[in-house]
């Protein structure tokens, strides 16, 4: 049966033209964005399990390797302000599809590369896709949604950011150790494909934004902060070196005051900083990117507890993992239902100060301990970093209005992609300072990691500590069904 055409693009609203009624959520549009999401989160963090095996065929350091993680990183924070404009320009739909196209045909250029240079161009080609990807369509899924129907339709936007970085480990291994390194990328190809069709069907075309000129001082300013700040937080968690990391990290802070001095003095500014002045999105999106940062860093600590601390293999610590993922999936029938029943401030504080005290639990354990209590404590882990990553994910967009969520949308990626290398890095720096300071690198000890653990436990807890500052009514707009 020959797929309908898809509808015509409208071009910008007419001035005169009612505004349209917001159509309710469309379950089969979350999935497809939340599996494009899924692609992309996967392949942000699978790479560096089969960093070793490129290093051999490259014959390179496996160190030099990194760059082509970082350039993929680099590309994808920096481009999410240029992908928001083409979709203003171009409509949200046509840039979305586009830019699954572009993200499988450099999948597909990775995997046949014949050198460093070759693989760590087309990982910036996936990089540039993968800020097209998945900032607009978050932005499709938000605009098709009632504000009644968030909480639900944002659920399933979440579960990518939540498994992929847990069971990349696992599955990157499997793919390089049975088929090669190449998979690691070939295997995004059919996904792509089978996207690529199921988008053409069910993603639809949105009114486009008025088509104002590019920004481009402010494009160039935002572009540098962001290179700036992740190449530092690279630098700074790989210990290569802390002056120069520190360096650019001030740069880079000069660069963000240039550009926001710079958008409050155009007309038609590249990111709008209006949404920052909402209280719950301000919150959500400052000391909300610490609880992301913490997130993020666990699946980086635990298995290097795992296996440099307590001596387990690779595929035993990547097992093991997979605990914070069952919790991670086996809570979310349940999110839903708690959101819409309690104020969702008070869920954010509880299930923060439960999941600081799974990674106290964590820190904990030994090479003695049961590995049923170890799966208990990650399961329990998953459990609260899932509601409180949902809740978070949700209240952003609680009171932005419907006009200021393409700026919102791309000010919330890129602090969200900021975040991830952020919570990576800031892991990796503990640890390294923590084993300089006690003398206690090497295999066989975990007193490193248990200190990173313990860190990241008091981070969680500084991150709600504004939250609670926020009026009882918070979010309120997203358990009462909109008349």
């Amino acid at each position: 049966m020959t797929p309908p055409a898809p509808p015509r693009d409208p071009g910008p609203p007419s001035a005169t033209a009612p505004e349209a009624a917001t159509p309710s959520w469309s379950r089969p549009v979350a999935l497809v964005v939340a599996a494009a999401f899924f692609m992309e989160n996967l392949d942000a963090t699978i790479l560096s399990t089969a960093t070793a095996s490129i290093a051999d065929d490259f014959a390179v350091v496996p160190a030099e390797v990194g760059i082509a993680v970082t350039a993929y990183l680099v590309a994808v924070a920096a481009f999410i302000p240029l992908g928001a404009w083409l979709a203003d320009r171009w409509g949200a739909r046509r840039v979305f599809l586009a830019a699954i196209v572009l993200f499988t045909l450099a999948s597909l250029a990775c995997a046949v590369s014949g050198d460093l240079v070759q693989l760590t161009s087309a990982r910036a080609v996936q990089g540039l896709a993968g800020s097209m990807m998945v900032p607009i369509g978050r932005l499709i899924v938000l605009r098709s949604t009632e504000k009644s129907e968030l909480i639900r339709a944002i659920a399933y936007l979440t579960w990518p950011a939540l498994v992929a970085p847990v069971i990349a480990p696992l599955v990157g291994g499997l793919l390089t150790e049975n088929l090669g390194w190449e998979w690691v990328f070939l295997v995004n190809v059919p996904v792509g494909a089978a996207l690529l069709i199921a988008a053409w069907r069910v993603v639809p075309v949105l009114p486009r934004a008025p088509r104002a000129r590019l920004d481009g001082v402010g494009l160039g300013l935002v572009v540098a902060a962001i290179v700036a700040g992740v190449v530092a937080f690279e630098l700074l968690g790989a210990g290569a070196s802390a002056v120069s990391g520190a360096g650019l990290l001030v740069v880079a802070v000069l660069l963000v005051v240039a550009a926001s001095r710079w958008f409050r003095r155009v007309a038609h500014p590249l990111l709008d900083l209006g949404a920052f002045r909402i209280p719950s999105f301000r919150v959500t999106n400052l000391s909300g990117s610490v609880y992301r940062a913490v997130v993020n860093g666990v699946p980086f600590v635990v298995p290097l507890l795992l296996q440099d601390g307590f001596g387990w293999s690779p595929t035993e610590a990547g097992l093991m993992l997979t605990w914070v993922f069952v919790g991670n999936l086996g809570v979310k029938p349940f999110t839903t239902p708690l959101l819409r029943r309690f104020a969702v401030i008070p869920i954010v504080t509880v299930s923060t100060v439960g999941l600081a005290a799974t990674f106290v639990g964590a820190a904990l354990v030994s090479a003695d301990t049961p590995p049923v209590l170890i799966a208990l404590v990650l399961l329990a882990s998953g459990v609260f970093r899932s509601v409180g990553f949902t809740a978070y994910n949700t209240l952003q967009f609680a009171d932005v209005p419907p006009e200021r969520l393409g700026s919102a949308n791309t000010l919330s990626s890129i602090t969200g992609q900021l975040a991830v290398g952020l919570g990576v890095a800031v892991t990796a720096l503990v640890v390294r300072v923590a084993d300089g300071a006690l003398g206690t690198s090497g295999p066989g000890d975990p007193t490193g990691y248990r200190i990173a653990l313990v860190v990241l436990a008091a981070l969680a807890l500084v991150s709600v500590v504004e939250g609670l500052r926020l009026p009882r009514d918070t979010g309120a707009a997203l358990r009462s069904p909109s008349r």
